[in-house]
C-alpha cells in the first residue's frame, strides 16, 4: 500500500470463493458417505467417498490452495499470466510488460482467498481481472476499487485511498469498537492517555488470582495484538509486556489490560498514513555540514567519525529507514532488556516490533547489538522486497539509525574484543553484512530515535512525540483532550 500511493496506482481488493475446493490433492483421502446417501452398496460392502478437491478443514487444504494459485500465476499454460513470486515474500507477485504499447506494472498481494491488486492503469487491472474470474469464482460482494469515498474492508483493516492527492490511511476501528465493547470499556468518559503507565510494575505471579482469568486475559491480549500488529504500532510496548503475564494473570494484570483497550478505544481515530512525496531533492540543513545523501554517493567511504555525526533521514520517496533501539533491563522481574524495531516508508510504518531479548545483557552496547542482530533480519527482507520491486538500486545498503555510539562502532570494526567474547559470533553476523553492504549504520539524536517508543513505556509527553511520528490522527480536534 505504501509503495502504491507513491506510484499513485490504482488500488483493488477481491474475494475468491469457495478457495480451497479449487485446488486438488496429491494425497489419496478417504471420508464417510455424507448423510442421507447409502452407506453400503448393493453387495452390502461398506463406502467411502474420495477426496480429489481441497476440503474445508483438511490440514493439506492450505498448502494445496496455495501452490494452485502459485500455479496460475506463474506457469499456468492456459492463461500465461507471467508474474514473477517476490523471494522475500512468495505470496506477492509482481509482473512488469508492455499492454497495447503502453509500460505497465501490477502488484498482486494473496492472503488465502483475498487479493490486493495494485495497478499502473485500469487497463492492467482489466486484463487481470478477466483471467482470474475465467479461472476462479470471484465474489463481487467482496471485489471493488478502494478510494477515497468508498473505502475498503481488507483483513479487518478500513483502507482509504485518494489517489489523485497520493494518501491512504487505514485503521481498525470496528474491530476496536467490537473489542471495547466485549469488554465493557466503550462508555469509558475520561478516555486513557497512555496505552501502559510508565509507573506500572506488574508482579509476576506463580499461578492466576482466579479459574476464570486465564481465558479473559488471553483474549484481550490475543485481540490486542492482532490489531497492534496491524495497525496500531503505538501499542506494541504495551501488549509485549502484558503477553508475558498471559499463564498468571492478577487483578493488576486485568485491570491493566482493560485499560489499553480503553486506550485504543479513546484514540481509535489515529491511523497509519502514506503520503506521496516529491521529496529527494529537497535542501535540508544537518548537522556539521553532513547530509544523508552522501550515503547513496559513497557509503562505504564514510569514516566511524563520519558516522557518530548525529544526523536523519532524508525521506526519499520510496525508500525504508530502519530504526533499531534497546532498553537495558528494562524488565523488572528478569532484568532481560527490550529490543524495539520501525521501518518507515512513504511518511509512514511498513514494519515494526518490539520483542524481549532472550539473554541478559551486560551492557547498553551489548543489548543494542542483540538488537540490532535480530531486527536486521527484518531490514534484509524489505530490502530485498524494495530491490525485486525495482524501488531501490541493487547493492546499496540498507541505513540502520542507532543511537548508541558504542554499537556503532563495534558493528563497523573487525577486530576481537575482550569485552565481546560472549557475543562474538552475533557481532561477526553483523560485521559481515556491514562489509557486504547490505546494511550500515548512521547514528540518529536520541530525542529523534523513533524506535524509543517500543522498548520503553515513554511518559505522556515523550509518548505524544513518538506518536506524532508514527502516526496520523483524522480527527485532530478531538485529539486535543487525549
Amino acid at each position: 500500500m505504501s509503495l502504491a500511493t507513491q506510484k499513485g496506482f490504482f488500488l483493488y481488493q477481491t474475494d475468491i470463493q469457495g478457495a480451497y475446493l479449487e485446488s486438488h490433492l496429491e494425497d489419496e483421502l478417504y471420508m464417510d458417505v455424507p448423510p442421507n446417501l447409502p452407506k453400503v452398496d448393493k453387495d452390502g460392502n461398506e463406502l467411502v467417498c474420495k477426496i480429489h478437491r481441497g476440503l474445508y478443514g483438511l490440514k493439506q487444504s492450505g498448502y494445496a490452495w496455495s501452490q494452485c494459485f502459485k500455479h496460475f500465476m506463474l506457469t499456468d499454460p492456459e492463461f500465461l499470466m507471467g508474474f514473477t513470486a517476490m523471494s522475500g515474500e512468495p505470496n506477492l507477485y509482481r509482473k512488469s510488460f508492455t499492454l497495447n504499447g503502453v509500460p505497465s506494472e501490477i502488484y498482486v498481494g494473496q492472503y488465502v482467498d483475498d487479493c490486493l491488486l495494485a495497478a499502473s492503469s485500469k487497463e492492467v487491472l482489466d486484463w487481470f481481472l478477466a483471467s482470474l474470474s475465467k479461472r476462479f469464482p470471484v465474489n463481487p460482494a467482496s471485489s471493488g476499487y478502494i478510494t477515497w469515498d468508498k473505502p475498503g474492508l481488507l483483513l479487518s483493516m478500513h483502507v482509504r485511498y485518494d489517489q489523485e492527492k497520493g494518501i491512504l490511511q487505514f485503521d481498525q476501528q470496528r474491530a476496536i469498537n467490537l473489542l471495547a465493547q466485549k469488554f465493557k470499556v466503550n462508555g469509558v468518559t475520561d478516555g486513557k492517555s497512555l496505552p501502559i503507565r510508565a509507573d506500572l510494575n506488574l508482579p509476576k505471579l506463580n499461578a492466576p488470582e482466579h479459574k476464570d482469568f486465564p481465558n479473559q486475559y488471553l483474549s484481550m491480549i490475543g485481540s490486542c495484538l492482532h490489531i497492534c500488529q496491524v495497525s496500531r504500532p503505538d501499542c506494541a510496548f504495551a501488549v509485549g509486556t502484558l503477553s508475558r503475564h498471559s499463564a498468571t494473570p492478577g487483578q493488576q494484570h486485568m485491570d491493566a489490560a482493560k485499560d489499553l483497550i480503553a486506550y485504543m478505544y479513546s484514540t481509535r481515530q489515529w491511523c497509519i498514513q502514506y503520503k506521496r512525496s516529491d521529496m529527494g531533492n529537497t535542501p535540508h540543513i544537518f548537522e556539521r555540514s553532513w547530509h544523508p545523501d552522501d550515503d547513496v554517493v559513497a557509503p562505504a567511504t564514510r569514516t566511524i567519525e563520519q558516522r557518530l555525526i548525529s544526523g536523519e533521514p532524508n525521506q526519499q520517496a520510496n525508500f525504508p529507514d530502519t530504526f533499531i533501539d534497546s532498553d537495558l533491563g528494562g524488565d523488572k522481574i528478569t532484568r532481560k532488556s527490550t529490543s524495539g524495531l520501525v521501518i518507515m516508508m512513504n511518511g509512514g510504518p511498513i514494519a515494526w516490533n518490539s520483542r524481549l531479548q532472550k539473554l541478559c545483557a551486560q551492557s547498553s552496547a551489548e543489548a543494542e547489538i542483540y538488537a540490532v542482530v535480530e531486527s536486521v533480519k527484518e531490514a534484509l527482507h524489505v530490502k530485498l522486497l524494495c530491490e525485486e520491486s525495482g524501488i531501490r538500486q541493487p547493492g546499496l545498503p540498507m541505513t540502520i539509525w542507532e543511537d548508541n555510539n558504542a554499537c556503532i562502532q563495534m558493528g563497523h570494526n573487525l577486530r576481537g574484543s575482550n569485552a565481546a567474547k560472549h557475543y562474538e559470533l552475533r557481532l561477526r553476523f553483523l560485521n559481515e553484512h556491514i562489509h557486504e553492504n547490505n546494511i550500515e549504520f548512521s547514528r540518529v539524536d536520541t530525542s529523534k530515535q523513533l524506535a524509543d517508543g517500543f522498548t520503553k513505556p515513554l511518559p505522556l509527553p515523550a509518548f505524544r512525540i513518538f506518536r506524532n511520528l508514527v502516526m496520523f490522527n483524522t480527527n485532530q480536534i478531538a485529539s486535543s483532550s487525549i
